[in-house]
């Protein structure tokens, strides 16, 4: 009878602890199952592509991928090869079958891998996209999770606001322009009157359209009015010495004119000496002036 009960009680012990290993399976499945719940979640419904690939070729997509390869269904996206879905050659000009190899094994060895592509719809449209590989390691052997953040948009806005600063550059270029005008006053003589300040995009602007001007007229006298100049230093100075050294190589005289006292004051406290330039007192004095 002692023997019956150890055996009992043994019997016992063994189903208790396969009814607390059956219990911790089922919470191990349930636990599993959930996840695998989440993950196709995330999976389904990412405003993203995703797809799993093995050397077969694709294994599964979401939605998703239906939609970006404007496919039908999942079962077309399935029956695709992977050539399909890019063209022939890269934007940096290598064959998508080569670099696509490259790209593979950057991820296998770095755990992941994220790089810009450009793929091809069913439509025959190609269209940007930021790819990531994640190898994972599935019953069937290994595979890579790969994920498509499509470019379009931004690329749209990227060309919008390239679009946009061109527009403003040429916008700025045409307010130099016209905010230094070139006139021709008299017979062989022109007027470049200034207002405002002289920085050096303007003063380049300035040299720039007054050697052309003396050159495609045939100018013998270049005024210079400074009646408007709204501040004049150093560096508004300078530049005023590289126009009348530049115009004179061209065999025209260079007068600075429009120097009131105030102005005067102010041009002899600078370091560059506006001796040697020529100058008048007003502009209609720098005009008759050896007519």
């Amino acid at each position: 009878m002692a023997d019956d009960a150890e055996i009992i009680a043994t019997l016992r012990a063994e189903n208790t602890a396969l009814r607390e290993e059956l219990a911790r399976a089922r919470d191990e499945r349930r636990a599993l199952a959930q996840a695998e719940e989440r993950f196709r979640m995330l999976f389904e419904h990412s405003s993203d592509a995703h797809l799993i690939f093995d050397d077969d070729g694709i294994l599964d997509c979401n939605s998703a991928a239906i939609e970006m390869l404007r496919c039908r269904d999942k079962s077309e996206v399935l029956t695709l090869h992977p050539a399909e879905l890019s063209p022939e050659l890269q934007p940096d000009g290598r064959r998508s079958l080569e670099k696509c190899v490259e790209m593979d094994r950057l991820a296998h060895e770095r755990g992941f891998h994220r790089f810009e592509w450009i793929h091809r719809r069913m439509t025959g449209e190609d269209f940007p996209v930021q790819v990531t590989l994640t190898p994972v390691q599935l019953a069937s052997g290994p595979a890579l999770v790969v994920v498509w953040h499509e470019l379009t948009i931004l690329r749209e806005h990227e060309r919008r606001l390239a679009f946009q600063a061109d527009a403003i550059a040429d916008q700025q270029r045409t307010i130099l322009r016209l905010s230094t005008p070139i006139l021709e006053v008299a017979d062989g003589v022109l007027l470049a009157p200034i207002v405002g300040a002289v920085d050096q995009a303007r003063a380049t602007s300035l040299i720039s359209a007054a050697l052309d001007a003396i050159q495609a007229r045939g100018a013998r006298r270049l005024i210079v009015d400074l009646t408007g100049v709204d501040d004049f230093d150093a560096s508004t100075a300078a530049h005023l010495v590289r126009l009348c050294a530049a115009a004179a190589l061209l065999g025209a005289r260079a007068i600075l004119s429009g120097i009131n006292p105030a102005l005067a004051q102010r041009i002899i406290a600078l370091p560059t000496d506006l001796r040697a330039v020529e100058t008048a007192a007003t502009t209609c004095e720098a005009i008759g002036r050896d007519r």
